[in-house]
């Protein structure tokens, strides 16, 4: 299985804020395309930019750093306070630097916690359509490569 062109679709409809389109996709998609391409989507669009951001000369930033972007992220919105769970965000973030693992945390939270961190981290990031269709590519390279391997 690869990622589709209407997971990415998806994907780039819940990052430009366009949730009619994105709700519309997703019902369309049904649940095994969900849980699968769509998911792997966005965890590596999450890997990609906590990388990006985390990351400086190969050295993953200090634990702090991680909790403060959480907290950061958290006061985006209502929505961000409820859906972002702290401690399983900051989990994810820190199993993207390598320094955590995320096999005794319920794959639904994992999920949750990647969704509002990729939304959170490419409002960060500004990127032009351009940039948003250049980042979602190497996302799906990358997610396609991991749903390979399963």
């Amino acid at each position: 299985m690869t990622v589709s062109d209407k997971q990415v679709a998806a994907v780039r409809a819940l990052l430009t804020g366009q949730s009619e389109e994105h709700s519309r996709l997703i019902d369309e998609m049904g649940p095994v395309d969900v849980g699968r391409g769509y998911t792997a989507l966005v965890a590596a669009g999450v890997f990609e930019l906590i990388d990006k951001r985390f990351m400086r000369e190969g050295v993953a930033a200090p634990d702090d750093d991680i909790v403060a972007y959480v907290a950061f992220a958290r006061q985006k919105s209502e929505a961000f306070a409820e859906g972002l769970k702290p401690g399983i965000a900051e989990r994810v973030m820190l199993a993207a630097l390598d320094k955590a693992e995320l096999a005794d945390i319920d794959n639904n939270d994992v999920a949750m916690a990647q969704f509002y961190l990729l939304m959170s981290l490419v409002h960060d990031e500004q990127f032009s359509d351009e940039e948003l269709d250049t980042f979602l590519m190497r996302a799906r390279k990358t997610a396609d490569i991991w749903l390979a391997e399963k």
